[in-house]
């Protein structure tokens, strides 16, 4: 039925109803919502505004302490500024203990610990971070991540066993959980510290099986190709990579030192060209870092490259650093100025190897100098690097010893110069692989490999390999070697 003209018009004239006003809590949650989808999508700074916005503009929302756990997970992926991610999560932890939140931000403030030296009382924090995710939260998504943690603390303790055993929980509890496919790592990695090289290979194979798209995939499989090298047959199996080819030119002359990142990034330290230059996977050259009289590359725990220069030590593509020692005289500075090899510890210092005075120096983070390490005696240390598991390398080249101390200077192990099947007489640079093995390249003997126990795995030798001066690994546990006399870089796999 058609409505009379006067009613029509009367209707048309009037007013619609209002639109429902948003309530702030929704419209924090749809700031959430976006700031996670920018972040997914790498768009951090964007991401970035969204959880300021909540924080600043609608502070007493639902939404808040999950704004502030994002915030401090940007300070620690994006900007890699540790004071300000623990700020954030300690203002969540403090503030919404009740919140759904509040497990995320105990389960980071653990990691944060977690990345400096690990000493007891650092170990114990974050061993009690982990567990209050555990006790106070139990339902929480965040429990496997916690146990995860406390698999990580185990491992840096040095307690395999234990680590083996907590990233198993994981694993049989939380099958699908996120922190599964590294619970799986952990315990492949415990089982191979622990010389258990098979049941390792094993758990690396079921992150294959049953998380193929994972990032750990790929890691997984490199552990597995490393481990069948060394205990897949009666002795370790390295076979000369004819086709390998790299550091042509005036790069490939008077190489000092080589080093493969993660990545698969190598760097060669070149006196001929003044520069540690880079070489992609693909074989294509990078930027390289010039440094006059370069003399040794290191990594940062970071993964930053580290290459000690005879007069200086480049942290990085711009952190430039030279070192001086006290004087009696406080307004004079000795500065050191030969260099041979330098490392970032977990910790944060920096150690520094001098050849004139023949010793290590400490110095922290603003370069302030803290004295000899591990102590005041005379070392002609040539070589420094990280083992990964919390221990110093350093290879001695006067003594002819290679040794590895904790961040205190606490001896962990030696390498004894002779033994069964080896003699090392000149030995010119070390690598170490993720399970604690040592790989020595001796000018006069080949390429030694040395199990943590000190025993001999094997020896490359023969060939085109004749003088190695520099050596380092892939992450599938190839070796490369520089070999003076060929003036090439070799590969074994």
């Amino acid at each position: 039925m058609r409505l009379p003209t006067a009613v029509t018009l009367l209707l048309a004239l009037l007013p619609l109803p209002a639109p429902a006003q948003t309530s702030p809590d929704d419209q924090a949650r749809r700031l959430l919502e976006d700031g996670r989808t920018y972040r997914k999508e790498g768009k951090a700074k964007q991401a970035l505004d969204n959880f300021n916005t909540i924080v600043t503009g609608f502070p007493d929302t639902d939404s808040v302490d999950d704004a502030l756990l994002e915030i401090g997970r940007y300070h620690v992926e994006v900007e890699g500024d540790s004071a300000r991610a623990r700020e954030a999560f300690e203002h969540v932890a403090q503030r919404y203990p009740q919140s759904d939140g509040a497990p995320g931000a105990y389960y980071y403030l653990g990691r944060l610990t977690l990345q400096g030296a690990p000493t007891t009382a650092a170990l114990e924090d974050a061993m009690a971070q982990f567990a209050r995710v555990q006790r106070l939260y139990p339902r929480s998504a965040w429990v496997p991540q916690a146990l995860y943690g406390t698999a990580m603390v185990h491992r840096r303790a040095g307690r395999l066993a234990e680590a083996a055993d907590a990233g198993r929980r994981v694993a049989l509890e939380y099958p699908n959980s996120d922190a599964a496919p590294g619970a799986h790592f952990q315990v492949g990695e415990a089982l191979a510290l622990l010389g258990e090289p098979r049941p390792a290979m094993e758990e690396f194979q079921r992150i294959r099986n049953r998380f193929p798209a994972s990032e750990w995939a790929p890691r997984a499989l490199d552990r597995i190709t490393a481990l069948y090298r060394l205990y897949g047959g009666p002795k370790p199996a390295f076979t000369l990579d004819g086709s390998y080819a790299v550091a042509a030119g005036d790069v490939g002359k008077d190489v000092r030192a080589l080093l493969m990142t993660p990545a698969r990034t190598l760097w060669v330290a070149s006196e001929k060209v003044k520069a540690a230059v880079p070489f992609g996977a693909d074989g294509k050259i990078g930027a390289s870092r010039p440094a006059m009289d370069p003399r040794s590359l290191a990594l940062t725990p970071d993964g930053e490259l580290v290459v000690a220069a005879k007069l200086a030590v480049r942290l990085g593509p711009r952190n430039i650093k030279s070192f001086t020692l006290p004087t009696e005289n406080p307004a004079q500075k000795d500065p050191l100025d030969r260099i041979e090899a330098a490392v970032l510890t977990p910790g944060g210092s920096i150690l520094v190897a001098d050849g004139k005075r023949k010793r290590v120096y400490r110095f922290d983070g603003q370069d302030k100098y803290l004295g000899p390490f591990p102590d005041d005696r005379e070392r002609e240390i040539s070589r420094m690097t990280l083992d990964g598991e919390g221990g110093i390398v350093l290879l001695d080249r006067d003594r002819r010893t290679v040794s590895v101390v904790d961040e205190g200077g606490r001896v962990l192990r030696t390498q004894a110069l002779r033994g069964a099947g080896f003699d090392l007489r000149k030995p010119s640079d070390v690598a170490v692989d993720p399970f604690l093995n040592l790989y020595v390249a001796d000018e006069d003997g080949g390429v030694h490999i040395f199990a943590p126990a000190g025993h001999l795995l094997g020896t490359i030798t023969g060939g085109e390999l004749r003088k190695p001066v520099a050596i380092t690994l892939d992450p599938a546990g190839a070796v490369l070697v520089y070999d003076d006399r060929a003036q090439k870089v070799l590969r074994y796999r």
